[in-house]
């Protein structure tokens, strides 16, 4: 069983995809959501010339198993006058919870933020059938905030905006 000791958090890499694929799956099959990302599209979108997104990588040090990730992108809040990042999958898996990893993950989230940054926010979203996750969230002093709906456009909507 792991340790709280035997973890290691560093940047995912190319060679990480392969796990990083299987953690957001697992992700998605715990959540109920259909996984439509390949490794090829992680590839091209988190580790090509123009990366949308950043991604974290907890693996147990006894025997490299993956046993937490988490996917962001940074961001600007005119708002808060600050950045900030978007925090879009954090999984741990089943034999890593309650080791802490979820916190450490997002800790080094807001520790990978450029030298010249303040972090000013974290933001996620947590789906309102996931009352454990709201729960974890709020135990960590994440706040509901009632002025904000979180909106998407994607598909035939996108393109004909796009159009």
């Amino acid at each position: 069983m792991t340790q709280a000791t035997d973890i290691i958090i560093r940047p995912a890499t190319k060679a990480d995809v392969s796990d990083l694929n299987e953690a957001l799956q697992s992700l998605s099959h715990d959540l109920g959501d259909p996984h439509n990302a390949k490794i090829e599209d992680l590839m091209v979108h988190g580790f090509g010339e123009n990366p949308a997104f950043k991604a974290l990588i907890a693996k147990d040090q006894a025997n490299g198993t993956c046993i937490g990730v988490s996917v962001y992108s940074p961001m600007y809040s005119t708002v808060r006058g600050a950045a900030g990042f978007y925090v879009s999958d954090l999984w741990v898996s089943k034999e890593a919870r309650g080791l802490g990893l979820g916190p450490k993950l997002l800790k080094a989230v807001i520790k990978s933020a450029p030298s010249s940054w303040k972090v000013g926010f974290l933001k996620l979203a947590v789906y309102n059938d996931n009352p454990n996750a709201r729960r974890f969230y709020d135990r960590l002093g994440f706040k509901f905030d009632p002025n904000e709906t979180y909106m998407t456009i994607s598909g035939r909507e996108l393109e004909k905006m796009v159009n």
